[in-house]
């Protein structure tokens, strides 16, 4: 893994990297999740909720009104896997 993320110190798993996630997903994994698709570079991108995902499609980019909706949150890598493991998968988009 090649990645430039910055570590964090998480009170579970210590020394871990950082990975950012909205309020929703923090509170509540068991959710759809929008992000980028992972790389070696970036394994655990951005993520964020249907919620915050209707606020981005609807000023068409991140700005500083649709982000105070997202709340942003710092985790360790292990902890947004955890939390991504709950994830549930958008049906819509199924054949």
């Amino acid at each position: 893994m090649n990645t430039d993320k910055e570590k964090v110190s998480c009170d579970e798993h210590g020394k871990a990297y950082e990975a950012w996630v909205c309020r929703h997903l923090f509170e509540n994994p068991a959710q759809v999740w929008y992000s980028r698709e992972p790389t070696s570079d970036n394994p655990w991108p951005d993520a964020w909720c249907e919620k915050c995902d209707a606020e981005f499609m609807r000023a068409g980019e991140w700005n500083d009104s649709n982000m105070a909706c997202t709340e942003i949150k710092l985790i360790c890598h292990f902890c947004y896997e955890r939390r991504r493991a709950q994830a549930v998968t958008d049906e819509s988009n199924s054949p």
